[in-house]
C-alpha cells in the first residue's frame, strides 16, 4: 500500500513544476510593452534631422535584399554632405540606422560580414571610445577596401556600435547574439548605427564626422535603452 507521501509526490511535484512555469511567465516582458517601445524607436527615427551643423542629408534607397534579410522596425540610411573646413572641398558621409524588433534578425548584419561579400575586404580594425552628444559610445571602426569609382575612395571607413535594451552601448555583435538566446529580451530587438566616410581623412576627422553625425540626437541612443 502507497503511503500518504508516496500519493502526494507526484501532485505536489507537477504543482511545483507549475508554479515555477507562472513565476517565469510573470517575468516575461508583456508583448504590449515592447510593441509600444518598437513604436517609440520608429518614431523617433523617422524624426532625426536631416541638417546637422553644416551638414544637409539626403535618404538613400535601402537595397530589397537588405530589408528581407533584416525585417526592421524602422531603417534609416542616409548620405550628409558637407564642405571640408580645412580645404573647401565637399566631403560626405553616410548614416544607417536600424533597429530590429527580434534581436535575432540582427545577428547577420555585421560590417566584418557584410562588406567583405561584397567585395570590400577587410584592412584593420580599432575599438574607439567616444561621447556622442552626451552619451559615451565604445564601437569599433573597420577599414576596408573599396575602390569606388561614385565617391573616388579607395579604402572605406565604417564606424560601427550597437544598442540592446538592458545591456547598453556595445562594441560588438556577441552582445546581440546573447540577447537573441534570452527569448525574454529578443523581442525588445536591437539597434546598429554605422557611419561610412572616407578613409583617407584624418582619423581627428573621422571622430569628429561620426560624433557629430551620431551626436545630433544621443536621446534615440538613452530610448533604445530604456532604464
Amino acid at each position: 500500500m502507497r503511503s500518504r507521501g508516496a500519493i502526494l509526490a507526484s501532485p505536489l511535484l507537477c504543482l511545483g513544476v507549475l508554479a515555477a512555469v507562472a513565476a517565469d511567465n510573470a517575468g516575461h516582458l508583456p508583448p504590449r510593452e515592447a510593441t509600444a517601445y518598437h513604436n517609440r524607436i520608429r518614431g523617433a527615427v523617422e524624426a532625426y534631422p536631416y541638417v546637422i551643423g553644416s551638414w544637409v542629408g539626403k535618404d538613400c534607397k535601402v537595397p530589397t535584399a537588405a530589408v528581407k534579410l533584416l525585417r526592421p522596425n524602422i531603417i534609416l540610411s542616409r548620405q550628409y554632405i558637407s564642405e571640408d573646413p580645412a580645404t573647401g572641398s565637399v566631403i560626405e558621409a553616410e548614416l544607417l540606422i536600424v533597429h530590429c524588433a527580434d534581436s535575432r534578425d540582427m545577428t547577420g548584419h555585421f560590417p566584418p560580414i557584410c562588406y567583405p561579400a561584397n567585395g570590400q575586404p577587410l584592412l584593420e580594425q580599432r575599438g574607439f571610445s567616444l561621447t556622442c552628444g552626451d552619451v559615451p559610445v565604445k564601437g569599433t571602426e573597420y577599414i576596408f577596401d573599396c575602390h569606388e569609382e561614385r565617391s573616388g575612395w579607395s579604402r572605406k571607413s565604417v564606424y560601427d556600435f550597437f544598442v540592446v535594451p538592458r545591456r547598453g552601448v556595445v562594441p560588438h555583435i556577441t552582445d546581440v547574439r546573447a540577447a537573441g538566446a534570452d527569448y525574454q529580451q529578443r523581442s525588445f530587438g536591437a539597434a546598429q548605427f554605422q557611419v561610412v566616410m572616407n578613409a583617407d581623412l584624418p582619423p581627428e576627422q573621422r571622430d569628429v564626422i561620426f560624433t557629430t553625425l551620431v551626436g545630433a540626437d544621443s536621446e534615440l541612443i538613452r530610448l533604445l535603452n530604456p532604464s
